[in-house]
């Protein structure tokens, strides 16, 4: 899959559902939204810039399975993010896809791999505003951004050597982002 801009990749999958479990996707992935427990496996990997699930279906199409997408844009390489996703969270990957035919479950990694790249999509399609930032570093700017407000909104009412103070402080809490 060659999906990459900068440091990031793009993944795209079309994967087939059983008919069965189509109405168990669809109220997980609304229920999702109102539960923080779902919403924090996804959470814990501060790597990923976006993911999406929907379960489709082919206007006009008698197809034997309905269809789940999955779209996400993350930081490194997609093997990297498989194997996080493989050994952190398989629960969960397992709740999702497991409902489809051929899927390998994981842990191990190799054959989830295996089964990704068959039914991902070359060429998906993703936005991505810096492509040579990672989440951790946009994060990071973010967050001296708000400490420099905080600094500019303190130095109003600081003397010089408050304010040299504040300053140094500054720098000294926002240097791991600068």
């Amino acid at each position: 899959m060659s999906n990459a801009t900068g440091r990031m990749t793009g993944l795209t999958m079309l994967t087939p559902v059983r008919p069965q479990w189509v109405w168990f996707l669809k109220v997980g992935f609304f229920g999702a939204r109102f539960f923080p427990m779902a919403q924090n496996a996804i959470l814990k990997f501060d790597f990923i810039h976006y993911v999406r699930w929907a379960v489709m279906d082919v206007p006009g199409e008698k197809l034997r399975y309905r269809y789940l997408l999955f779209e996400s844009n993350f930081d490194g390489p997609w093997q990297h993010y498989i194997d996080a996703f493989a050994y952190v969270v398989p629960f969960w990957i397992r709740l999702t896809w497991g409902r489809g035919p051929g899927f390998p479950g994981p842990p191990p990694a190799g054959p989830l791999k295996d089964w990704i790249a068959m039914n991902s999509l070359d060429g998906g399609h993703y936005y991505c505003a810096y492509p040579e930032a990672s989440t951790r570093m946009v994060k990071g700017a973010l967050d001296v951004r708000k400490r420099f407000d905080r600094l500019v909104e303190d130095s109003a009412r600081l003397g010089p050597e408050a304010f040299a103070a504040a300053y140094e402080r500054f720098l000294v809490e926002s240097q791991e982002h600068l």
